[in-house]
């Protein structure tokens, strides 16, 4: 069974005009005001995003993903003060951003309505973010905001302190609509890395897009527990289960982690040593391979080398320090 190929073609389709909740009298704005750090801003959107088995989680309709893409597009190009889609208007904002610790700006684009008064935003759409003078052609992408506890802080920090191009976030818990999984598009899931029609991968499609046959990565920050593959406690892939070789990137990063973090364990793809490898991972298969080729539930299939722009990150809850992350980014993507 093969993925509806209608998905990435109706992102370039006309918007049509949004309309507001049924039961709705007005929508109370979740804008973070006091949050004067990116860090700040991110643990406020995780906090007012729908929770684990909240049922909360709403799929955008393809009208709204298209007009989702084009304001992405537009920010990836540093425009930001403009009008949003009216689609999109009663339900998000786009702003300039000043981080207090760095001063510099940034463009943020995040769901901000709760008509319903409840303390959380009623769609989770999520939010993106992008430095336009940045210096790495990075995305440090976090799918699974809440329930790989502390990845939104790690992510985002090594985002601004590497000064990357784009930040993604996930807009709800992975478990928001619980049993409600899937692949490629099925409307219901919230999980983010198993479902095309959310947010967080229409924006992954965008960035994709923009830079073409350009270089750049993106980097997915996820967490495992504890007792899952004990014998590391990182594991790098590209959403393959092939072992890297040469001048691949994840070995470059692991040996610039190894460098600083001597007593660290940290797995590759194509080891027995963690079977985590994102082989299902939907933003992974995107950029593996042809977005029309996906089987659905497949594994992706191997790439060349010049392709292996995703890197999936596992971590056990003690190895989430943004700060001893940086220096290995650093040296990894110069």
């Amino acid at each position: 069974m093969r993925c509806d190929r209608s998905f990435l073609l109706v992102l370039s389709a006309g918007v049509l005009l949004a309309t507001r909740p049924t039961g709705a009298t007005g929508a109370v704005e979740r804008t973070c005001p006091s949050s004067a750090t990116l860090e700040a801003l991110v643990a406020c959107l995780r906090d007012q995003m729908p929770s684990r088995g909240s049922g909360t989680f709403v799929a955008p309709s393809f009208a709204e993903m298209s007009a989702w893409r084009s304001v992405a597009s537009a920010m990836m190009r540093g425009d930001c003060g403009f009008a949003l889609p009216y689609s999109l208007s009663l339900f998000v904002q786009i702003r300039r951003f000043r981080d207090a610790d760095n001063g510099r700006s940034y463009c943020v684009l995040m769901e901000t309505a709760d008509w319903n008064g409840d303390g959380v935003v009623d769609r989770g759409f999520g939010a993106f973010i992008v430095d336009a003078s940045a210096e790495r052609e990075l995305s440090h992408q976090v799918s699974h905001p809440i329930a790989d506890a502390g990845t939104e802080t790690q992510a985002v920090t090594v985002f601004k302190k590497t000064r990357s191009r784009t930040f993604l976030l996930a807009g709800a818990h992975r478990d928001a609509r619980p049993g409600e999984g899937g692949f490629h598009g099925s409307s219901a899931s919230s999980d983010a890395t198993r479902n095309a029609a959310t947010m967080f991968h229409t924006t992954h499609v965008e960035v994709m897009a923009h830079y073409g046959e350009k270089p750049w990565w993106a980097i997915q920050w996820h967490g495992m527990a504890e007792d899952t593959c004990a014998p590391v406690d990182v594991h790098l892939s590209h959403g393959v289960d092939t072992p890297p070789a040469g001048e691949d990137k994840i070995l470059e990063l692991r040996k610039n982690l190894l460098a600083r973090e001597p007593t660290w364990r940290i797995g590759v793809a194509g080891s027995r040593a963690c079977s985590l490898n994102a082989t299902s991972n939907v933003q992974g298969q995107l950029l593996n391979s042809a977005p029309m080729e996906w089987g659905l539930g497949s594994a992706a299939a191997p790439l060349p080398r010049r392709s292996r722009r995703f890197v999936h990150i596992e971590q056990h809850p003690g190895f989430r320090d943004p700060e001893r992350w940086i220096a290995p980014v650093l040296a990894t993507w110069p």
